[in-house]
C-alpha cells in the first residue's frame, strides 16, 4: 500500500523534487509552503497547507494536525523547510541567529511534537529531518546555519531512541551540495559589514558553487528522492540514523571523522582513566 507523505518547504529545491518523485510513485502527499499560491502546478495532485516555521508553536502544531487530517494519517514526514544565514560569527545579530534557529530547529520540533502522539497511536511512522553536511562538517562563514543543523541532528539522535519502542523511526537526512536555490537564498542574507572585516569571504557562495561544479561534486535530486523513498519502504539497520546524500557528503563525513579520531587519540593522556573496551562503553553509555 502506498504511503502518505507530509513534505514541508515543497515549493522549491529538494522538497519540490521529493514531492514530485513520491507523487509519481503513487503516494498521497501533503505539501506545505509559507504561501501555497507559490506551489508549482506540478504538485496539483497534492494537498496544500500553509505552514511558516516562524509561526508560534501552537499554530505550527495546528497545521500539523490539519495535515494529518487531510488523508486520515501520515506515514512519512519530511522536515525539509529551512534556510541559511550567512556571516562570520563576530558580526551575526542575535535577532538573526534566533530567527535561524526558529526556522531550522524550533519550528521543526513543534511539527514533530504535534505528530508523535498521532503516529504513536497508529504504531508506525517515519521522520526525515533534513540537516546538511554542514551540521557535521560545516565551513565558514555559515556558523549560524551549521549550528542550527547540528542542533537538529542532536535532537534527531535523541528522538529516534525515544520513539523506536512505538514503532517509529527518525532519520537525519544529510545532503551535500545539490543544484537548488539554497546558495542564492544564503547570499541574500549576507551582511555588507563582513566584506570589510572578512574580505576573504566576499563572493563565497559563488565560489562554493563553482568549486563543486568543477570537481563534479554535485548531487542528483532524483537520486536523493529515490533513496528516501527506498528507505521509507525498507528501513536502515537498527541504530543507523544518518542518510548521507550526494557525492561530496560521504567523503566529508569520513574526513571529519578522521580528524576527530586523530584529535581524540592524540589527547588520550588527558581523558583516558579506564580501560573499557569500545563494546563496554557502548553497552554502558549508549551511542548515537
Amino acid at each position: 500500500m502506498s504511503k502518505i507523505w507530509l513534505i514541508t518547504g515543497a515549493n522549491s529545491g529538494l522538497g519540490l523534487a521529493l514531492a514530485k518523485y513520491v507523487l509519481a510513485k503513487g503516494c498521497k502527499v501533503v505539501v506545505t509552503a509559507r504561501d501555497t499560491a507559490k506551489l508549482p502546478s506540478s504538485l496539483s495532485a497534492a494537498k496544500a497547507i500553509a505552514l511558516d516555521l516562524n509561526w508560534p508553536d501552537e499554530r505550527i502544531k495546528a497545521a500539523g494536525v490539519e495535515a494529518w487530517k487531510a488523508y486520515g494519517h501520515i506515514d512519512v514526514v519530511a522536515n525539509n523547510a529551512g534556510y541559511s544565514l550567512t556571516g562570520p560569527v563576530e558580526i551575526l545579530r542575535a535577532d538573526d541567529i534566533q530567527a535561524q534557529f526558529k526556522s531550522n530547529v524550533f519550528g521543526q520540533l513543534s511539527l514533530i511534537q504535534a505528530l508523535i502522539p498521532l503516529m504513536r497511536e497508529r504504531g508506525s511512522g517515519i521522520f526525515y529531518n533534513f540537516s546538511s553536511i554542514a551540521g557535521f562538517a560545516g565551513n565558514s562563514p555559515f556558523g549560524a546555519y551549521n549550528a542550527s543543523k547540528a542542533a537538529l541532528e542532536a535532537f534527531t539522535e535523541a528522538l529516534t531512541k525515544e520513539i523506536v519502542p512505538f514503532g517509529l523511526r527518525a532519520y537525519i537526512v544529510e545532503p551535500g551540495f545539490f543544484p537548488t536555490n539554497f546558495l542564492t537564498m544564503a547570499k541574500s542574507t549576507e551582511n555588507e559589514a563582513f566584506k570589510t572585516l572578512y574580505p576573504q569571504f566576499e563572493g563565497i557562495t559563488e565560489k562554493y558553487h563553482a568549486i563543486h561544479v568543477k570537481d563534479g561534486q554535485v548531487g542528483d535530486v532524483d537520486k536523493l528522492s529515490a533513496r528516501l523513498y527506498e528507505v521509507s519502504e525498507k528501513p536502515l539497520a537498527e541504530g543507523w540514523t544518518r542518510i548521507p546524500l550526494g557525492p561530496d557528503c560521504g567523503q566529508r563525513l569520513l574526513a571529519k571523522l578522521d580528524v576527530i579520531r586523530e584529535n581524540v587519540e592524540g589527547t588520550k593522556e588527558i581523558w583516558s582513566s579506564t580501560d573499557l573496551s569500545p563494546e563496554e562503553v557502548k553497552a554502558r553509555y549508549g551511542s548515537a
